[in-house]
């Protein structure tokens, strides 16, 4: 008698969000005080056997008594099974592939739950509750919502693996991302307003900056003009390091990118934002080789691809929605996926399962003739 496997989409977090949590973060037992005898060590856990000793067919979760009743009467020693087989094509569709082969004790407990679930909705059945108006838009809903995490998982995986072509090419039009600067530089902060000083002159800070760029130019040495600058702002604290080290585009304040446009010992004009004033000095350039950076291009076009990819689905239909009916749109300020179906006990009570794929992803519909007769 085999049992459908397509239930327990919503208990998926029963197999990976608990049973990893725990395992990422195991407890451990503080060390006895002075004097005290050590707590006796807990017993090994006896280790489980390798599943590879059951055969593919035969059955590993069994349900005593899960039969339709024939005439008001249930038939006796009537059961109904999940060979391996159905159970691991089960936790392979519910189970991220980067989350490796599912832990033994996780594997248990999510059976466990699994036959819960399967007990529950043929009692659901018997009442005749998946005909129930409500609980068929919550079934359209779930199809719609599973089919869309369905479409982002395809190109997720379609996408993970860029050829070395698209990496070369993305490396030749973004070269200048590659460049990496070492550099110094002098941070002159503004001058905080006091009771004896209760406007700075700005001016006067920036002329100090200009004097000392056109020193550090003449040969100055840059630590001496950076302690001058703090000097100057009336600042207590240790002078910064003037070595930045190795920085690429992108690492600097925006307004400060044209830096690495320079070439090596030239030294930038005057930057200023409300707390200091920077000159920066180009001390080396390189261009780092593709191969230090093939993994993180790779990263950034498998993200480049994919959103791409959706915006281009979505780009393909506008919504219009009736303001009339809804109000004017605003800015959104909750997360999206808001919308959930009622479950028993209210959200987190009793009876409601774990997220599935997505967060809120309601559990899915039974597929046709899923109820615990015999197959």
């Amino acid at each position: 008698m085999l049992r459908p496997t397509m239930l327990a989409l919503a208990l998926s977090c029963a197999m990976t969000c608990p049973g990893y949590a725990q395992m990422a973060a195991p407890q451990q037992t503080p060390p006895p005080a002075a004097g005290q005898n050590p707590a006796p060590a807990e017993p090994a856990k006896p280790a489980a056997p390798p599943a590879s000793n059951v055969p593919m067919s035969e059955p590993v979760i069994t349900l005593k008594g899960a039969c339709p009743a024939k005439n008001g009467v249930v038939p006796k020693g009537c059961t109904s099974t999940l060979t391996r087989q159905q159970f691991e094509e089960l936790t392979g569709a519910l189970q991220p592939a980067d989350k490796g082969p599912v832990p033994p004790d996780v594997r248990r407990r999510f059976a466990t739950q699994y036959a819960k679930l399967l007990t529950l909705s043929d009692a659901a059945r018997e009442l005749g509750l998946e005909n129930d108006p409500k609980v068929q838009q919550i079934f359209t809903f779930a199809r719609n919502q599973i089919l869309a995490e369905a479409l982002n998982q395809h190109y997720v995986s379609e996408y993970a693996h860029p050829t070395d072509d698209q990496i070369q090419k993305y490396y030749d039009e973004n070269k200048r991302k590659y460049l990496e600067a070492t550099l110094q530089r002098i941070i002159i902060p503004m001058q905080q307003a006091t009771a004896e000083k209760p406007k700075p002159d700005q001016d006067a800070q920036k002329a100090l900056a200009g004097q000392l760029r056109t020193r550090w130019v003449a040969g100055e040495d840059p630590t001496k003009l950076e302690k001058e600058a703090m000097d100057s702002s009336e600042v207590k604290t240790s002078p910064p390091d003037v070595n930045v080290g190795a920085r690429r585009s992108g690492s600097l304040p925006e307004a400060h990118e044209a830096v690495f446009d320079m070439k090596a010992g030239d030294i930038s004009q005057v930057y200023s934002d409300p707390a200091a004033f920077y000159i920066y000095k180009v001390v080396s350039i390189r261009q780092v080789p593709l191969s230090d950076v093939k993994a993180s291009i790779s990263q950034t076009l498998q993200r480049q691809m994919y959103t791409d990819k959706i915006a281009a689905i979505q780009n393909t239909v506008t919504p219009v929605l009736n303001d009339a009916y809804f109000g004017p749109d605003v800015p959104a300020s909750i997360p999206q996926n808001i919308i959930r179906p009622a479950r028993p006990g209210g959200p987190g009570g009793a009876g409601a399962p774990g997220p599935g794929p997505g967060a809120g992803t309601p559990p899915p519909p039974p597929p046709a003739n899923s109820g615990a007769s015999p197959q």
